[in-house]
């Protein structure tokens, strides 16, 4: 439940005293299942991944959008069908 609502985006001080800790490092243990999920959005949405139109479209500004990244996971996904 803990690890749940983190990457859902609770506060972990909030998760910390929702779960009686004392110490926040026991409380962050639950951070270490979020971190896999950072790392698969950092692979997916990475500059060096993107298609050369984001990437030219990112030079002129350089907040993608929610287009870009979609475009970007249906570009992985036709490559690589299994996941």
């Amino acid at each position: 439940m803990a690890t749940l609502m983190l990457e859902n985006g609770a506060d972990i001080r909030f998760i910390q005293g929702m779960l009686s800790h004392a110490c926040l490092t026991t409380a962050q243990i639950y951070t270490q299942v979020s971190i896999r999920q950072l790392k698969a959005i950092h692979a997916v949405t990475h500059p060096g991944k993107l298609p050369e139109s984001v990437k030219r479209r990112l030079e002129e500004d350089p907040e993608p959008t929610v287009e870009d990244l979609l475009a970007q996971l249906e570009l992985e996904a036709e490559e690589d069908p299994e996941d």
